[in-house]
């Protein structure tokens, strides 16, 4: 990446996306590590490089601008900036991104969502305007939004609505308002070295926390490890159970907030702890009580994920593996892989 990378996008300066595009990766990188490296009192064992650095999100989210535009809300601002582009969107969101259409009112956000291939325009309504978007959603003729398939609020509108993701030999078919990582191959490379850490320490059963869809654990059903899933989202619940199906996978998914786990719900002796942004909130003073042998906690966020370890540090557990992956390049962010043992 060179100093000149910003002039590939003119709203850059603008957008706050993409803080770093005009700085020198390896720059980035060393603060990257660094404040990673304080934040867990820690150094960072490894750094995976994002094989893309450009055009590498497959999820795009925008918001309205009150007059029926597109953009991209900017942080700490009430503008929304109006693109037509984004040279770090995923290049098979670039025709839905070219061919926007003013949205009524009762629009509030738009995410684009894409495997690769298929495009899924899934759209979010205001409070009390879902009738008046789904009545302008079907009135749509085929090539609206280049022809992506259309949901409303999770729900299908046209076309099947589902993106195919494919990690650790596990095709996930995912619904609109299910989660998946935003860079595909960086979380390809994730879910391998996360099935390697397991298999390396043979558990006789295995606590996926937060699984989501099960992106971390089903490749590990898939070797034969006994395991639970835990998770509160109800269409990511729906799609792991299918995709366990699918794939004939003995496993249990259990629809559950991981934040409200108490000791004894599940036993296992090792645990994948993949929280949201705002961390484990009271789940890991649980965790403890059991006294699993490891503990596996990826997270975006290194001063929660700090907070969050910092109770198992204190009960004797050390970390014996940190790494962090470029998830997001052209940004001050990284996604961080702890493990802890005792």
């Amino acid at each position: 990446m060179t100093q000149t990378q910003a002039l590939s996008c003119p709203i850059q300066t603008k957008c706050g996306g993409c803080p770093v595009m005009d700085q020198p990766a390896e720059e980035a990188k060393t603060r990257r590590l660094s404040w990673i490296s304080r934040a867990l009192n820690h150094p960072v064992t490894d750094w995976v490089e994002s094989p893309q650095r450009m055009g590498y999100r497959a999820r795009l989210r925008l918001s309205t601008d009150g007059s029926g535009g597109l953009g991209f809300h900017p942080p700490r601002s009430a503008q929304v900036l109006p693109i037509d582009g984004c040279p770090v969107g995923h290049p098979a969101l670039a025709p839905a991104l070219s061919s926007l259409l003013p949205v009524p009112s009762g629009v509030a956000h738009l995410e684009l969502r894409t495997d690769g291939s298929r495009v899924v325009a899934g759209f979010e309504a205001h409070n009390g305007g879902h009738g008046d978007v789904r009545a302008w959603l079907q009135s749509l003729d085929e090539a609206a939004f280049a022809g992506a398939d259309i949901a409303l609020d999770g729900k299908r509108i046209r076309g099947s609505c589902h993106v195919e993701i494919t990690a650790g030999g596990i095709t996930h078919h995912l619904s609109p308002d299910t989660f998946y990582q935003v860079n595909l191959p960086i979380n390809e490379l994730l879910v391998d070295h996360v099935r390697t850490l397991v298999l390396e320490r043979s558990p006789s059963h295995v606590l996926d926390a937060f699984a989501g869809a099960g992106n971390l654990s089903m490749p590990l059903a898939q070797a034969g490890v006994a395991l639970t899933q835990l998770e509160q989202h109800s269409s990511a619940v729906r799609d792991a159970k299918a995709t366990a199906k699918r794939h004939n996978l003995s496993l249990s998914t259990l629809q559950s907030s991981a934040q409200r786990f108490s000791a004894g719900d599940v036993f296992f002796d090792l645990a994948i702890i993949d929280p949201p942004r705002a961390g484990m909130g009271k789940m890991m003073p649980q965790l403890l009580l059991t006294r699993p042998a490891c503990l596996i906690l990826i997270s975006c966020n290194p001063p929660t994920l700090a907070r969050d370890i910092r109770p198992a540090i204190a009960e004797g557990y050390r970390i014996t593996h940190t790494r962090a992956y470029e998830m997001f390049p052209q940004t001050e962010h990284a996604e961080v892989l702890v493990v802890l043992e005792r």
